[in-house]
């Protein structure tokens, strides 16, 4: 107590759960471009191809996995809807959580990938016909559209995604423009380029400060593997495998969860990977602010 105000001390470990948020679920590591500036191109982070298992899924859900999460994004490091058992992964967490993907629009025009689903982002880089085709190889702008006519009225909350490059100006505005003049009834926003100084493009400076994602939700690659963050593309840094143990399990006891919070505690494991390229801290906090904005 001074001068009659209480002064309270707080640390990261007052964000502690017992059972972090699932963040996203990797339907899938396959992808049917070859974008330039995809992450996929690092051979730092080479995977084998693979596809979640709905079995584990349903392993996940009976046994509780679930209970601190509120909404789960089927997504990671691929394009969601190439695995064909999208529909079931969809059914299964139905009413359990909110769900919720991002695609890039190129193989989304089965009904039944939209059933059930919260929250659809159509990626797509661009709203300029020219720009869109080069970033995005062998797609149409022209087809991206009719996706977009065909999206919207299907899921109740469709957003579409620009991707923003330091080196260049927003194309925020585009897109809006786009929007109106196309009439939908659609949520625009604008991502930094995340991986930008994994690939030695124009970044902003990082911000010092600590990321509440090791103390707050983990991500799930393809085969099980439990991950600290979205951002987490390969095999540095894995808490352990839902197929072998439970996430509570591997949340309350991973050696490799309390190293990266000892190194997140002395220095942000900035000498570590993922983190030491990453300027985009505690992307778990994105989840809450879409929820407080009409998820």
């Amino acid at each position: 107590m001074a001068g009659g105000i209480c002064i309270m001390s707080w640390s990261a470990d007052d964000f502690q759960r017992t059972l972090p948020e699932i963040y996203q679920i990797e339907a899938t590591n396959a992808c049917d471009l070859r974008c330039p500036d995809c992450i996929r191109n690092d051979s730092r982070f080479k995977r084998s191809v693979g596809y979640f298992d709905p079995e584990l899924l349903k392993i996940m859900v009976s046994r509780g996995d679930f209970e601190g999460s509120y909404f789960t994004e089927l997504q990671m490091y691929g394009e969601p809807t190439l695995n064909n058992r999208l529909p079931e992964l969809i059914s299964i967490l139905g009413g359990i959580v909110k769900i919720g993907y991002s695609t890039n629009g190129a193989s989304i025009n089965n009904p039944k990938n939209y059933k059930n689903v919260d929250r659809l982002t159509i990626s797509i880089d661009s709203p300029t016909p020219k720009e869109y085709e080069r970033r995005r190889p062998g797609r149409k702008f022209e087809a991206l559209l009719a996706v977009i006519d065909n999206a919207i009225g299907m899921v109740p909350i469709v957003e579409l995604q620009v991707i923003r490059y330091w080196d260049q100006a927003s194309e925020l505005p585009a897109l809006i423009e786009l929007a109106e003049e196309r009439k939908w009834n659609v949520i625009c926003r604008e991502v930094a380029d995340s991986f930008a100084a994994f690939q030695d493009r124009p970044a902003p400076n990082r911000q010092p400060g600590l990321c509440l994602n090791p103390w707050l939700s983990v991500s799930v690659q393809w085969d099980g593997d439990v991950v600290p963050c979205c951002f987490a593309a390969g095999k540095d840094i894995v808490y352990g495998n839902l197929w072998d143990n439970t996430l509570s399990d591997i949340w309350n006891y991973s050696v490799e969860r309390e190293k990266l919070m000892n190194r997140m505690r002395l220095n942000f494991n900035e000498s570590g990977m993922p983190c030491k390229y990453c300027y985009m801290r505690s992307p778990v906090l994105f989840h809450m602010e879409m929820v407080t904005h009409k998820l």
